[in-house]
């Protein structure tokens, strides 16, 4: 369980003004011990525990099993390159003036036997998948032109701000509040609390890890404020040993992405610099920047640059696979004891203040969970703002500010393809999706697609199925 990362962690706003640093973790997760120093703060990084010595002299002592976060302040380049004031939750001490401001942690995972493990691939005894992709078994017996998957056999990256639990841990988390305001963290949809950490103090919170369901930790301070200006992440509660169901028994997938939403207000930010308070109500936010996991526009599609990103991108946040024949019906249907014929589980989360429509090309997906709550197939209901409560086929996913929602992407053969087009193929075929709430497309107001996009693919004819380059 403790073997090191397999790449580089994700590049996203909190780790520094350029997307590079993403190389600056290296495989810190493994055995090995990296030293960093940043203006006057020494930190040593062995496996996921810290020890970390303030700029006043004193020292934070790494305990066994515990994650240490830290408060912090600083600088984040938006897409088309402006500097942002954020905070976040570190995985070291920094300061403002800190060239590379440590504002989200890299994952980390609770075991119920107690371990602490830091990896970006979960679980990490599985097999990475080249570029992100999981490759198919062979050919599906009963079409040639589809294919059968290994069961739980391909591991999933998780992004930056991950904490993954299994069920039965206990997740044990020490807060040191670095900055100038009263701070906290809270797992919202539970009731664990830090309650207010003074400025220049410490807390802790221990809980049992919740039920199997993607959760949001934040400050709640301000309402949306503290969250929006940064502070926030997403826990992921696994059953044990059942790593490639969504709960113990429940829907059986590939392997499984979680896409963080965000919205970046920098008129807000620019207040909360100056030590401003902040009244959501008396000033609303007016996000100009929309991140799909730490990253917006060309980053999300991995057409930049900087091969970092791209590889980020591709393993975390962009779903692709060989065509299958998923039947909703049965998502642990069976090719023979080791394949299964299923889609890929996306998580989506919205941390932020705006409404996203997330909106796929190709396919129709299945929803099948909403803020914890376990869909029905036959028995459907509405909520309180109109929206259906049912598993059901849809090509948008509404996703209000802290809504979760769990689909399944079928990764099925395109219902209006042509079957001879299809047939005669030998190129990957990418999709897009994108959010149909037209302001989350842009940065700043402009920059179109600058904001939540991705894609997803796919794969090729191939016995193997080709690696995305």
């Amino acid at each position: 369980m403790t073997a090191p990362e397999t790449s580089a962690p994700s590049p996203s706003p909190g780790h520094g003004p350029t997307r590079r640093t993403v190389l600056r973790y290296g495989a810190a997760a493994g055995a090995a011990t990296v030293a960093t120093a940043t203006f006057g703060l020494t930190s040593t990084r062995t496996g996921a525990t810290v020890s970390a010595r303030r700029p006043d002299g004193s020292t934070v002592m790494a305990l066994p099993g515990v994650l240490d976060l830290f408060v912090n302040e600083g600088f984040v380049p938006m897409v088309d390159g402006s500097m942002v004031y954020m905070r976040g939750f570190g995985d070291q001490a920094t300061t403002i003036a800190d060239t590379y401001p440590s504002l989200s942690i890299s994952p980390r995972i609770f075991f119920a036997d107690g371990q602490l493990v830091a990896n970006r691939l979960f679980p990490p005894s599985a097999t990475a998948p080249p570029s992100g992709r999981p490759l198919p078994a062979g050919i599906d017996p009963n079409d040639g032109l589809a294919y059968l998957l290994r069961r739980s056999y391909w591991g999933s990256y998780f992004p930056a701000r991950t904490i993954v639990a299994e069920t039965g841990s206990r997740i044990r988390l020490r807060i040191h509040n670095r900055l100038a305001q009263t701070h906290e963290l809270s797992i919202l949809g539970t009731n664990a609390t830090t309650g207010p950490i003074a400025p220049g103090q410490t807390s802790t919170l221990e809980l049992d890890a919740p039920a199997a369901g993607t959760y949001i930790y934040a400050d709640p301070g301000g309402g949306s404020v503290e969250r929006t200006l940064g502070l926030f992440g997403v826990l992921v509660v696994v059953p044990a040993q059942d790593y490639w169901r969504l709960t113990t028994g429940g829907v059986e997938f590939e392997r499984q992405w979680l896409w963080i939403c965000h919205a970046v207000d920098p008129v807000w930010a620019r207040r909360a610099q100056l030590g401003e308070t902040i009244d959501p109500v008396r000033t609303p936010p007016v996000p100009r920047y929309f991140t799909l996991n730490g990253r917006a526009g060309f980053q999300s599609v991995a057409a930049t640059r900087d091969e970092a990103i791209n590889r980020a991108s591709h393993e975390e946040t962009l779903p692709a696979g060989s065509p299958r024949n998923t039947d909703v019906r049965n998502f642990s249907l069976s090719g023979s004891a080791d394949t299964v014929v299923t889609g890929q589980l996306i998580r989506m989360v919205n941390t932020g203040v705006a409404v996203h429509q997330m909106h796929f090309h190709g396919n129709h997906v299945w929803t099948v969970r909403s803020n914890g709550i376990d869909l029905s197939r036959s028995a459907g209901s509405v909520d309180g703002q109109g929206h259906l409560l049912m598993q059901h086929w849809e090509d948008t996913v509404d996703l209000g500010p802290l809504d979760r929602k769990e689909i399944v992407l079928p990764l099925k053969p395109p219902p209006d393809a042509l079957k001879d087009v299809y047939a005669a193929r030998t190129e990957d075929w990418h999709y897009p999706m994108h959010c149909h709430a037209e302001m989350s497309q842009t940065a700043a107001g402009g920059l179109y697609p600058g904001g939540i996009i991705a894609d997803w693919v796919l794969a090729a004819p191939s016995t193997n199925g080709p690696v995305r380059s």
